[in-house]
């Protein structure tokens, strides 16, 4: 080779290696989009102002015709986007995190200013906490995805998110029910785009009426949505405990993301892209399939059960230029469980070795949502939704012969068709007002049978009805600026009941006060109602010649709010927040003569009582949070509540319930480090929780041993109470980003501590003795995540 033509190589070398170090070192960009619009209108705002606050050279962009903007050459990892718009409070949204996989979509709500323009003095807002709804005064909050995700002991759960919320407490380790203020779970409405919806957990209301194991969809189809823990808004009825308003986001409609995770409890596949490309149409969906039994094989979950459920989630965002935004969504699971019998009768220690089940869910709901826009301070938006479920429960028993006897059957196929409407009207910067309607037509079909006290002979049908009626709410509600800094919410919910023709007139009322930039006051009233599930009002009373139903007289229960806060950001990220409350509970179902309320119900699947409004309660507390927003890679979250739960039964004695555990505390506290120009992010986040135990009634010792079966001596109900218990998750995730597609490990372990779940005292066969069940549970959790 001649010495030029070597050189000439050396040269074209060493520029390409030059070229491959200066391709390396190129910083990974992403872009941000989103859609601006008023908070109470939902009018897109056009010409917006949207920029990312401590970014060289200075990024933004203004928003187009339909609110939509756009901003390119992002730098990875978390950034803070301010917007503003004339006439309206300018907003910050901090700390979002940006990905190489996945374009970030954000929404941003601006509120109108109250003030005149010349007289406007903004300051942008970052409390992540407030709640969508602007109709909320007190005890109402927002959750995002992205908290559902990182919260250490959430597990992708926004039900298990919420309970390291002030005055949320949980039943136990492995069910998500959330116990609000001493209410039981069954108070707490669920909704799904603006629809009240069933149970949306997999394996619904085994434990607990209100519970399950896991939410039927997946939290990366959540859009940011709010929870409320008392006083809500008019436009929720049929609650008493508390609201879940749920939201699913819409898909990118520019680019076509994906992502596959792989877990110790199944795999977990998302879509999302435009319907056509070039246009804002957008779709989106989510499929899992999960198997408990795995960790039944490993050890991790000490019985015999299996477990398996999988569910499918969507979305599609259909905006057209003169007829509005359609948007077509729903979710769909489908559960099954067995557990055999243990067939050598000497390992018998309970009732429950020697029964087995088969229990099968199919549970979906399918809407059709349209939001037009008239002009610009009016939308209205109309839904028509269909949910459904069938869940079919057969359990069977080995009797002393070791002859198998039929123990308990129960199945539910019911449905729920409901049209609903609203229109969302601003008269003026002080005065917007939002007025609805809701009917529904509900459809059943029950069978229910079952022993009494696991005696076999006693084997016989309590409730065996099918047929059709119908619900009705109306509601309207305004929220009135007072002044520049004093605003009054008003509204009131008129519902009726068609199975028992029962119907109720809820007034609420708040007002809330900024007394200056950080310190702010709220009031709130809220009288709510709620109807009982289907299958206690068709229990048969089978005592005379005919069969009668006396729990269809029953009226709705009814529960008055009341509560005063008080809020102080004693800084940009941090925040102080007291509520002190009174609940007053009327009306609620007993037993005639008895301690025994559905203000303590739990789960009874083959429910047989005669029930008369009979019941009380009163709930009495105080929540306390400190909050440090995600800020320079950590948050923490330190909430306490101490409250009192009590109720009085038709016997007159007043009592502790169930659920009046005393007190709870949670810490949470997480830390990213950013390495590698943020191409790789590590995220460590736990949460710790102290929390009163759960109250029981104690068993009648003689009795119990003489019977060989659980006796409980109702004279003194729920007078004892489960040990105070102290648990510890941890999460850590590792993300590492690349130019097209991003890869995330995540391990989670629930009850790192081993602490115990205590079940309740239970007669033993083979020690002929009495004793406490607790099971320990520890649940790591291991899975790889791909975006791209």
């Amino acid at each position: 080779m001649k010495p030029t033509n070597f050189f000439t190589l050396c040269i074209a070398l060493m520029a390409l290696l030059l070229l491959t170090q200066l391709l390396h070192a190129q910083p990974i960009i992403q872009t941000i989009r989103g859609n601006v619009y008023d908070n109470v209108t939902n009018t897109p705002l056009i010409g917006a102002t949207v920029i990312i606050l401590d970014s060289e050279p200075l990024l933004g962009a203004s928003t187009d015709i339909d609110g939509n903007f756009s901003i390119r050459n992002v730098r990875l990892g978390r950034q803070t986007i301010k917007v503003n718009y004339v006439g309206y409070e300018p907003a910050v949204i901090s700390e979002v995190l940006i990905t190489s996989a996945r374009e970030e979509v954000i929404e941003v709500g601006l509120r109108q200013s109250v003030s005149e323009m010349s007289e406007m003095i903004f300051t942008a807002y970052t409390r992540k906490d407030l709640p969508k709804n602007s109709m909320a005064t007190a005890s109402a909050r927002s959750f995002t995805v992205e908290e559902t995700r990182r919260y250490a002991g959430g597990m992708d759960d926004p039900a298990r998110l919420v309970s390291a919320y002030a005055g949320v407490t949980t039943g136990n380790l492995q069910d998500n029910a959330i116990i609000i203020r001493g209410n039981s779970p069954k108070g707490v409405s669920w909704r799904l785009e603006g629809v009240e919806i069933p149970t949306p957990h997999h394996f619904p209301n085994g434990n607990v009426a209100g519970g399950g194991i896991v939410t039927l969809f997946s939290s990366q189809m959540l859009a940011n949505s709010d929870f409320f823990t008392s006083a809500f808004p008019a436009e929720y009825g049929n609650a008493t405990a508390g609201v879940f308003d749920m939201s699913f986001r819409n898909g990118n409609y520019d680019k076509r993301e994906h992502t596959v995770q792989l877990g110790a409890l199944g795999i977990d596949l998302a879509s999302e892209g435009p319907l056509v490309q070039g246009s804002n149409a957008s779709y989106l969906f989510n499929y899992r399939y999960s198997t408990f039994g795995l960790m039944n094989d490993v050890g991790l979950i000490p019985n015999d059960q299996e477990l398996r459920y999988q569910d499918l989630s969507f979305k599609l965002n259909i905006p057209t230029k003169r007829a509005g935004v359609f948007s077509l969504w729903g979710i769909g699971g489908i559960d099954k469980a067995l557990q055999p019998e243990q067939p050598d009768s000497t390992k018998w220690k309970t009732d429950w070795d020697s029964a087995s089940f088969d229990w099968n869910v199919q549970m979906g709901g399918i809407g059709l949502s349209h939001r037009f826009i008239t002009g610009n301070q009016t939308y209205i938006k109309t839904t028509l939704a269909a949910t459904g479920i069938q869940n079919r429960m057969e359990s069977l028993m080995l009797d002393s012969n070791m002859m198998t006897r039929p123990d308990m059957f129960a199945s539910d196929n019911s449905d729920k068709i409901s049209l609903g409407s609203y229109i969302s009207h601003r008269f003026s910067s002080r005065h917007a007002n939002k007025s609805g309607f809701t009917y529904k037509h509900l459809g059943y079909n029950l069978d229910i049978s079952a022993t009494h006290d696991n005696i076999p002979e006693s084997y016989k049908n309590v409730v065996d009805e099918r047929g059709s009626s119908q619900a009705v709410e109306f509601y309207t509600q305004s929220k009135y600026n007072l002044t520049a800094n004093i605003a009054l919410n008003a509204g009131v919910n008129a519902s009726y009941f068609g199975v028992n023709k029962a119907y109720s007139i809820d007034p609420r009322l708040g007002l809330n006060w900024d007394i200056n930039q950080d310190h702010a006051v709220s009031l709130a009233y809220g009288r709510h109602s709620q109807a009982e599930e289907l299958k206690i009002y068709f229990v048969k009373d089978e005592s005379g010649d005919t069969p009668l139903y006396p729990n269809k007289d029953l009226r709705l229960s009814a529960a008055h709010h009341f509560v005063l806060g008080y809020d102080w950001n004693f800084s940009n990220n941090h925040r102080l927040k007291v509520e002190t409350y009174f609940q007053q509970i009327n009306d609620a179902p007993g037993v005639k003569g008895e301690a025994y309320s559905l203000i303590n119900f739990k789960q009874e699947w083959a429910f047989s009582h005669i029930l008369e409004n009979n019941s009380m309660g009163r709930n009495r507390g105080i929540d306390v949070t400190v909050e440090r927003f995600l800020n320079n890679n950590y948050y923490y979250l330190v909430t306490g509540s101490v409250f009192n739960s009590r109720y009085k039964g038709d016997d007159g004695i007043w009592r502790n319930t169930r659920f009046n555990k005393g007190f709870v505390a949670n810490a949470l506290i997480g830390r990213e480090f950013n390495m590698d120009d943020n191409n790789k992010v590590l995220g460590v986040n736990t949460r710790l929780t102290f929390v009163g135990g759960e109250r029981i009634s104690p068993l009648l010792v003689n009795e119990t041993t003489r019977e060989r079966r659980e006796i409980y001596d109702d004279s003194r109900a729920f007078e004892e109470q489960f040990p105070a218990i102290f648990t510890m998750d941890f999460t850590v995730t590792y993300r590492i980003n690349r130019r097209s597609y991003s890869n995330v490990w995540a391990l989670q372990v629930k009850n790192m501590l081993g602490a115990p779940m205590y079940q309740g005292e239970y007669y033993n066969i083979q020690s002929n003795d009495i004793e406490m069940g607790r099971d320990v549970v520890v649940i790591p959790t291991l899975s790889y995540k791909v975006e791209f």
